[in-house]
């Protein structure tokens, strides 16, 4: 597989089961030390377990959550998606729309060290 096709495969395993609202794929997408950056204005989470309860928490307040993606560049370093998010959200006063860019860096080993997400919301 080139980086591209290695990439849309991560991203796929990525948010495919988010989207059946299942987070324990996500231990086995990231490194030990992965780190997992949503947003300029929040603390990363860091290792593979911070990672992993970020996303079922986060899962456990939204249902009906449809992603759209595409990859738009990559190389032997990284890789820039856009994404389309919708979701149910069952908190009050959350977005139910997103649409932003993931940057994903893989390790050797097809484990994502850092996670970068920008995002903006599109209704509410």
């Amino acid at each position: 597989m080139n980086e591209k096709e290695i990439y849309e495969q991560w991203i796929e395993n990525y948010l495919v089961p988010q989207m059946a609202n299942d987070a324990s794929k996500i231990p086995d997408l990231f490194a030990d030390e992965g780190v997992y950056w949503y947003g300029p204005y929040f603390e990363p989470r860091k290792g593979v377990d911070a990672i992993f309860e970020h996303h079922r928490n986060a899962l456990s307040h939204q249902k009906n959550i449809k992603y759209t993606w595409k990859i738009l560049a990559s190389n032997d370093e990284f890789a820039l998606a856009w994404f389309d998010l919708t979701l149910e959200a069952l908190a009050e006063n959350e977005p139910n729309a997103y649409q932003g860019i993931f940057k994903i860096t893989l390790d050797e080993h097809g484990a994502c060290t850092l996670f970068e997400e920008w995002y903006n919301f599109t209704n509410t």
